[in-house]
């Protein structure tokens, strides 16, 4: 094992070219101080309130589009008359005619998550029938 060892280390170091010292002064990186490092990262102002609402107004005024306001439809959030609301009520309590298309509003034609549609969900149009969900 230690022959195996010195046969490496002999290997590497015959492997890695000498270098120049005056390349190596040249290439060091500098190093800064730790004083001056923590001075230049505190240095750059923090983020105030002040800067984020100068920001989204300068961002709101550069944009276009209108905003929505709730406001300006007078507080109301739709138009739905108490009339539109009772008509749709009696729409969907409506028993739907077996010859059309809602047929199966009330009784769903599945096996279990797939749905049956076209002629092989005649089964079910028959069994709404029976069963009084639709006329």
């Amino acid at each position: 094992m230690a022959i195996l060892m010195t046969a490496l280390f002999a290997a590497q170091t015959l492997a890695v070219p000498a270098v120049p010292a005056a390349a190596a002064t040249i290439a060091a990186p500098e190093v800064m101080p730790a004083a001056a490092t923590s001075m230049a990262v505190t240095s750059t102002p923090a983020l105030t309130d002040e800067m984020i609402r100068k920001a989204v107004r300068e961002t709101v005024a550069e944009d276009p589009r209108p905003i929505n306001d709730v406001a300006s439809g007078g507080g109301r959030l739709s138009a739905i008359t108490p009339h539109d609301r009772l008509s749709a009520a009696f729409e969907q309590a409506k028993v739907p005619d077996c010859l059309h298309q809602d047929a199966l509003k009330q009784q769903p034609a599945t096996i279990g998550p797939i749905n049956v549609v076209g002629p092989y969900s005649l089964p079910w149009v028959i069994a709404a029938a029976v069963r009084g969900k639709c006329r």
